[in-house]
């Protein structure tokens, strides 16, 4: 795990970052850069230990961010951007106000997203990082486009200035209690609220669900291997599993009877990410997705009691 570094972090206030300020704070001299619009967010993270900086990449508003910050660790994104406009200015060009910003880092990781990998109708299909891209989700279908385009903006800024760059492509993230919980802990609230759980009717839609606490322990591979021209890799576990799979076993954890809806109308497509390169570079996934799930289910919900395992 990163200690002993000046560090700044976006996206603090979310499902991610806030288990990173969680594990980083206590060992880093960690700036964390939000709106903070939310209420008790600032508070949180203060309280932590955290030097908190008011501004806005999107719009270039970051004169509180130090010129001597070692690591840039850009988590912060909009998922949901309304329209390609809105999607270029805030994950694309926001970004590199950013990187621009921080052209002094000794590296500068950059959180992309796997939805930009173009579809493969084979639901086992093991997608690399060389793999086509151009893809996107029926919920958000602006946002893996506009993630391509910030990625286009890191790799020439990190060969502009310089500047070692990391791009990780992010699957599902799962693990702790902060904000939704991503795709599991929607998955887990919806089963407490008996409400029932989207599938794809024509097809088995998979994905490598990460732990937010692997993916700490990602981040010192992460700085060393950061490089000129950009290294580009995946973010997700190394089991594959389909979303009906996980949403049985959160159900069978906490004892009720799982409800489905199988329509092809908006179904969320998610995939499998090869694993092989991470490994090279030295990442390890220590956290089995059943165990990692269930201490999610733990943390979000401790009133609970869960089936013996």
């Amino acid at each position: 795990m990163l200690k002993g570094h000046r560090i700044l972090l976006t996206g603090l206030t979310g499902q991610v970052g806030g288990t990173f300020a969680d594990v980083l704070a206590p060992h880093n001299e960690i700036y964390g850069l939000a709106r903070f619009t939310q209420p008790g967010t600032r508070e949180r993270a203060e309280a932590l230990g955290i030097k908190t900086i008011v501004g806005d990449f999107a719009n270039n508003q970051l004169d509180g961010v130090p010129e001597d910050i070692e690591y840039v660790i850009h988590l912060a994104a909009n998922t949901k951007p309304g329209t390609a406009e809105v999607g270029m200015v805030q994950n694309a060009e926001g970004t590199g106000f950013l990187f621009h910003k921080c052209r002094r880092a000794k590296a500068f990781i950059y959180a992309s997203n796997n939805t930009l990998y173009a579809d493969n109708p084979d639901p086992m299909h093991q997608f690399k990082e060389t793999d086509h891209v151009g893809g996107n989700s029926p919920h958000s279908p602006n946002y893996g486009p506009t993630k391509l385009a910030a990625e286009g903006v890191v790799r020439f800024l990190s060969r502009l200035y310089g500047t070692p760059s990391l791009i990780a492509r992010l699957n599902v993230s799962y693990g702790s209690k902060y904000d939704d919980g991503g795709l599991p802990g929607n998955m887990l609230e919806a089963l407490l609220a008996g409400r029932p759980i989207k599938l794809a009717a024509s097809r088995r839609f998979m994905m490598s669900p990460i732990n937010e606490y692997d993916m700490v322990e990602h981040l010192d591979v992460f700085v060393e291997k950061a490089s000129v021209p950009t290294t580009v890799v995946n973010w997700g576990g190394d089991e594959g599993v389909s979303i009906e799979e996980m949403a049985c076993y959160i159900a069978d954890l906490i004892g009720v009877e799982p409800k489905f809806n199988r329509t092809d109308e908006g179904a969320i497509p998610n995939r499998i990410l090869d694993p092989s390169f991470g490994r090279s570079l030295g990442m390890k996934w220590p956290t089995k997705w059943k165990d990692g799930v269930r201490a999610m289910i733990a943390a979000r919900h401790p009133e609970l009691t869960l089936k013996a395992a």
